[in-house]
């Protein structure tokens, strides 16, 4: 039984349209396979995949109808930004022209002017747009949304690193579940992540060593998706994250497992002590990850036969300005011996530019691209056998893209230093350290 307010018991009832209606009968359902007793006013923000979470492969709305609703002035009831390129191929926003393959399995190719313009829903977008959708394009989107929510602010977002981000770096609280329905009515199911009891902590995760460089936080976080799945981990043994790092570790957590909450102790909003992110309970139990088992995570990730090495990707998830300027110290005045694909959110990629980083890319031989991730893309160039990334959430998907075993794709996994080497050279270097 699902208790509705009465506004909620008219919204189900269609007396705001058949659009909020059917908004309404989708959380109803939600709430009742996940066991909410009810649902939750959102004061924060909203994530949504588009387009198809939005049009009729989840609801009955037909885009006369949404049309319409823009038309009447509706607009979303949170700030909503869009989490993943515009095109339904998941086709570069920016660089497309670069992407010499297909999409997917089918004959439609990343590359091909017309099909880019053909594929990118802009008439979708102008509906969406008219309605207060912010097309920020990217599965960290945190990184351009100018606008957080703050400690404790009931959200709706959707892609599986940003559930940590806001859960735990940020301290709001979500669950995957960014749509039309909830960021339209401005209404979730009040279940899980939302509910102050399921965040505190339950397992105590601890290390050998001090976990401070990149790929570290990187490896740690995959390894502890992996011991501790759904449950809520407090994470010792850290140094203090960069940007940078977050998003490499909220990646990975929710990559190696399905971790959406975690708590560093006197780091994280919701632990100033141990005592704070169990609430004061004792542990239900304890996980050592030293050096061995994180060695061992090391080398899942890092499988491949041949030191040779055919593309190199970096960008997931998107990487941020600082990451940019960085990366455009190491690659200027080189030339890459083999392709290097980087990837960012497309507001980032109009600063990229500004800046003069998309011309020192260029002149080495790199090209820096927005929108999507080469996972996504659902293929890689023809004859590309080794792949080198530098997070563990593209080495794990990134394998999708030829799941049988005759032609699995191999993957040179380590640090960015060691994907920069290899696009100079054409050989993996990389190990862990």
């Amino acid at each position: 039984m699902v208790n509705l307010t009465d506004d909620e018991k008219r919204i189900l009832q269609g007396e705001e349209g058949h659009v909020k209606q059917a908004c309404m009968e989708y959380l109803v359902e939600y709430c009742q396979v996940a066991g909410a007793e009810r649902l939750v006013d959102l004061d924060g923000t909203g994530d949504m995949h588009t387009p198809t979470t939005s049009s009729s492969s989840f609801f009955p709305i037909e885009m006369a109808e949404l049309e319409q609703l823009a038309n009447d002035g509706v607009q979303f009831k949170i700030p909503t930004y869009a989490n993943k390129a515009p095109f339904g191929e998941l086709t570069p926003v920016h660089g497309w022209e670069h992407c010499n393959m297909c999409c997917g399995r089918g004959p439609e190719r990343h590359d091909d002017p017309d099909f880019h313009v053909k594929a990118s829903h802009e008439d979708f977008y102008k509906i969406f747009r008219k309605m207060g959708l912010m097309t920020t394009f990217s599965c960290a989107n945190y990184l351009t949304m100018t606008y957080w929510p703050s400690v404790g602010q009931h959200c709706s977002w959707f892609e599986s690193s940003q559930i940590p981000y806001c859960n735990a770096t940020l301290g709001a609280r979500t669950n995957i579940d960014g749509g039309l329905a909830t960021c339209l009515l401005g209404k979730a199911p009040y279940y899980d992540m939302h509910i102050t009891e399921n965040r505190y902590g339950t397992v105590l995760v601890e290390t050998d060593r001090l976990i401070k460089s990149d790929v570290e936080w990187d490896v740690y976080g995959f390894a502890i998706g992996e011991a501790c799945n759904v449950d809520v981990p407090v994470v010792t043994g850290t140094s203090r994250p960069t940007t940078t790092q977050y998003e490499k570790f909220n990646s990975a957590v929710s990559t190696g497992g399905a971790v959406r909450m975690y708590h560093l102790p006197g780091i994280t909003p919701e632990a100033p002590t141990i005592e704070f992110a169990t609430g004061g309970k004792k542990f239900a139990r304890q996980v050592m990850l030293d050096n061995s088992v994180l060695k061992a995570t090391y080398e899942t990730l890092n499988f491949h036969t041949s030191d040779d090495v055919d593309l190199v990707y970096l960008g997931c998830p998107h990487l941020n300005m600082v990451d940019l300027l960085l990366l455009s110290r190491k690659l200027e005045g080189k030339k890459c011996k083999v392709p290097l694909w980087i990837m960012t959110t497309p507001w980032i990629y109009n600063a990229a530019k500004e800046h003069g980083y998309v011309d020192i890319y260029e002149k080495a031989g790199a090209h820096l691209m927005s929108g999507t991730c080469l996972a996504a893309m659902g293929t890689v160039p023809e004859g590309v056998r080794n792949v080198a990334v530098d997070t563990s959430k593209q080495a794990f998907y990134v394998t999708g893209c030829y799941p049988d075993d005759d032609n699995r794709l191999q993957v040179c996994y380590g640090s960015s230093d060691d994907c920069v080497d290899a696009a100079l050279t054409g050989k993996w270097h990389g190990e862990w350290r």
